[in-house]
């Protein structure tokens, strides 16, 4: 008993407590150090186990996209269920059942259907789009050289066949140097592709196990975590903690959920009006805005670039008509649609939504262009609220109006205010 007694006094003691933060804080300092010198070997081993652990993130992401429809239906079916069994937890469990089945039909409806429509129709017009190629290019140099020859520019002509002679011969040359002699590596890459598709293909099928597992059991997680954080926080810090994970929960729930039905309204739209103004290639053309609209701010510009090319070998008048339909669709989504949609799920100014574009998309490319929006949201609103908790100590206001200055415009703010 003594002992013990000894020991808090110890531990209570502000040297040892002292001695405790500097030796954490120290070791912390080592491991970033070690893992700093060792970044390619802390990469590598970060990839592997995301390897590892890929059908458990397809399998969370599903269930995450899946959830409202799953609670829905278990909201809507333990309605009916429970008037017919007299044990209502038998009724809740049939309930969640059916709403199990109803999900998983969902999900493969959705991509079933997206597949069924789009990419046959894609493999068609890409198929066109190699055919059609090489002899919209021949036309191309064969105008050029008429051009140029009837303008009276034989030299221009001279330089174009050469530059023509000069290209099919490197591309010959690079065919016997380079592509027939690595076949063999080609053929292995190939081989490597197929396996890895195969392997994505059996991840996602472990996935949607491991989804279905997720929905009917994240009641017990959330409680489960629940009781972990009171046991280990105060009551306080743990309703912090809570508040926290349902604003980011509100947050990327929001905006996730809202940029899908976003992006497929614009993608219909898109469809519909290429088939009304009968320009070429409206279902991949279509899907190719659908898909990168998921990206804010950047995502239409991005589509429109590889879409506006492939129009373009149809018909250059055609691709004009094709970037004014964007710049069409974006306004529209910009201003009407997509505020509409997503509301104030961000609460980020447009040039934040931006910086987070950028910045999160740099380093995590392409799933860093789509959540870093919602992540620096989060950040920026426990930020902003840390900042206003510092100035109402000081007895400053917190809103940032206060703090804009219209002297150096020789206006008075009240007026503005």
């Amino acid at each position: 008993m003594r002992r013990d007694t000894s020991l808090r006094e110890k531990f209570s003691n502000r040297y040892a407590k002292l001695g405790l933060c500097i030796f954490v804080s120290g070791a912390a300092l080592i491991i970033l150090y070690e893992a700093i010198i060792n970044m390619g070997d802390v990469k590598g081993a970060f990839d592997t186990l995301t390897t590892i652990v890929s059908p458990f993130i397809y399998g969370l992401i599903m269930a995450y996209l899946l959830c409202p429809v799953y609670n829905f239906s278990v909201r809507n079916l333990y309605k009916h269920t429970k008037r017919r069994f007299k044990n209502k937890k038998n009724a809740f469990r049939l309930s969640r059942v059916i709403a199990t089945v109803v999900s998983l039909v969902v999900l493969i409806g959705a991509v079933g259907g997206m597949f069924a429509l789009v990419l046959p129709e894609t493999i068609d017009s890409v198929v066109n789009l190699v055919q059609v190629t090489p002899g919209r290019l021949t036309d191309l140099a064969i105008w050029a050289e008429e051009t140029l020859t009837k303008g009276k520019h034989p030299q221009m002509a001279d330089y174009l066949d050469t530059m023509i002679i000069n290209v099919r011969k490197s591309v010959i040359e690079w065919t016997d140097n380079n592509f027939m002699p690595k076949i063999g590596e080609y053929m292995t890459q190939i081989s490597q592709g197929i396996f890895v598709t195969v392997k994505t293909v059996f991840n996602i099928v472990i996935g949607v196990i491991v989804c279905v597992y997720f929905l009917n059991s994240k009641d017990i997680f959330k409680a489960q975590t629940m009781k972990t954080i009171m046991a280990m926080t105060s009551r306080e810090k743990a309703m912090e903690i809570f508040d926290f994970g349902n604003f980011c929960n509100k947050t990327f729930g929001g905006f996730i959920n809202g940029k899908l039905i976003d992006s497929l309204i614009i993608g219909i739209i898109c469809f519909v009006a290429m088939n009304i103004m009968e320009l070429p290639y409206p279902v991949l053309v279509s899907a190719i805005i659908g898909v990168t609209n998921f990206i804010p701010f950047f995502g239409p510009f991005i589509g429109a670039v590889p879409s506006t090319i492939i129009i373009c070998v149809e018909s250059p008048l055609q691709a004009l008509y094709f970037v004014i339909l964007v710049i069409i669709l974006q306004t529209f989504d910009g201003n009407i649609l997509g505020p509409k949609i997503l509301g104030g799920s961000t609460g980020l100014a447009s040039f934040w939504v931006m910086f987070a574009i950028i910045l999160c998309g740099g380093i995590f490319g392409f799933p860093g262009m789509v959540l870093g929006v919602p992540v620096f949201a989060v950040i920026y609103y426990y930020f902003s609220r840390y900042i206003s908790k510092k100035l109402m100590r000081k007895n400053l206001p917190s809103d940032t109006a206060s703090y804009e200055e219209f002297n150096k415009y020789d206006i008075d703010r009240k007026e503005i205010l």
